[in-house]
């Protein structure tokens, strides 16, 4: 129960981040796909629409889940800086006994910059971005997410699991790919700390805005 509010608490925070200072416009959440052809979010391979996806294909059953997700996540976070993510799938482990379902990291971090609330402190840069009011660093998109090719549309012996690419919540047995995709897009927007076994990444180090918002329930301390 304590880590489920832990949780809340740190997304309270990081939202806050998002919503703090005067009015903006729907945050805009462009995805840059980087998949080759054929594969990942440009899979020819025909399929039925289900579950409130229209798409024929994998690949663009996948981009509407995607396009899905990124519109949720727009609607609530006020941003007059376009959001932009590397997206693709790529080979990630998967066997009997799990599967890696996707990963994400930032563009880059920023820290002093202008509108940032707490000094020598790392932003990631779509909270950066947001804060600032301006693109930080316009040469680079603000998160990279890859999903993991490995897992299908239907089980296989060495990988017994499969993408649902509905949008209703009736996935069955397989994995929804709408709630991962907004829990790394999540990531990707700040929920996530850089403090590995009590020692701060960044150069020079600091804390992440997340780790602002931890505490340690064996040293009763932040």
């Amino acid at each position: 129960m304590r880590a489920c509010k832990l949780v809340s608490s740190l997304a309270v925070a990081v939202l806050a981040c998002f919503l703090t200072g005067s009015a903006a416009r729907a945050a805009v959440i462009t995805i840059v796909n980087l998949d080759g052809p054929g594969e990942g979010f440009n899979d020819p391979t025909p399929a039925a629409p289900v579950g409130g996806n229209p798409g024929t294909t994998i690949g663009a059953q996948r981009l509407f889940v995607f396009q899905y997700a990124a519109n949720i996540w727009g609607a609530i976070l006020p941003s007059a800086v376009e959001i932009k993510c590397n997206c693709n799938f790529d080979p990630q482990t998967c066997d009997a006994s799990g599967a890696v379902l996707g990963a994400t990291s930032a563009g880059s971090s920023h820290r002093d910059f202008p509108g940032a609330p707490f000094p020598n402190t790392w932003y990631q840069q779509a909270l950066a971005n947001r804060l600032a009011g301006v693109d930080l660093n316009p040469g680079v998109n603000d998160m990279n997410i890859t999903f993991n090719s490995n897992i299908g549309n239907t089980p296989t012996p060495t990988c017994p699991f499969s993408w649902y690419y509905g949008v209703d919540g009736n996935e069955g047995s397989a994995i929804e790919l709408l709630p991962v995709i907004l829990h790394e897009i999540g990531h990707g927007l700040g929920f996530a700390t850089i403090t590995l076994a009590g020692v701060q990444m960044g150069t020079p180090p600091g804390p992440h805005v997340f780790d602002r918002h931890l505490y340690d329930l064996t040293q009763n301390m932040h």
